[in-house]
């Protein structure tokens, strides 16, 4: 009986569109997650609208949080300070000596990615468990992809989307009718 479990469980959380979830997962990525590695839950095509070319999913992901992650803004906003620091060259970044070694531990005159303050082993990993809503408009190949950390966030885009459209209800669906 376990094997149907588990082969339920599969089946339940496959997403089933390669590219909806290649954009799910680089959105992701590009809101601080490791998004490829992120495991996928309860993927259900929830509202759409006749014939069938505007469709809204739910989904549910544990995502692992990017600690080295620099959000969009804070890179705009700090690009001509970046382009100042980059364009000095030193001996020594941040405390660092300029040497790296290969996997047996012998230098290879690069960049010591070690450095003093990484004694020890890595930072714990950190775990995100986010809800998430993806609009496909595919008359015009477009997919917007919206995660949050609560469930009632993601409930009130779902109803702002799903106005007028034909919506799953029960358990598996949004509606709360």
């Amino acid at each position: 009986m376990n094997w149907w479990q588990h082969l339920r469980k599969k089946w339940d959380d496959w997403c089933g569109d390669h590219e909806m979830e290649m954009s799910i997962r680089s959105h992701l990525t590009r809101n601080g997650y490791f998004g490829h590695t992120a495991k996928f839950e309860a993927v259900r095509l929830v509202a759409v609208q006749r014939p069938g070319w505007l469709q809204v999913y739910r989904f549910e992901v544990t995502a692992r949080v990017n600690p080295g992650h620099v959000p969009t803004e804070t890179r705009v906003a700090d690009a001509s300070s970046t382009a100042a620091v980059s364009s000095t060259s030193s001996s020594d970044v941040e405390g660092r000596s300029m040497k790296g070694r290969d996997m047996k531990g012998h230098d290879t005159g690069g960049p010591d990615l070690e450095g003093p303050d990484a004694e020890g082993a890595d930072p714990e990993a950190e775990y995100h468990r986010l809800y998430g809503l993806v609009r496909e408009d595919i008359r015009q190949n477009r997919s917007n992809v919206r995660v949050f950390e609560a469930e009632s966030e993601r409930k009130e885009l779902f109803d702002r989307w799903s106005d007028g459209l034909i919506c799953l209800r029960g358990a598996k669906g949004l509606l709360n009718s």
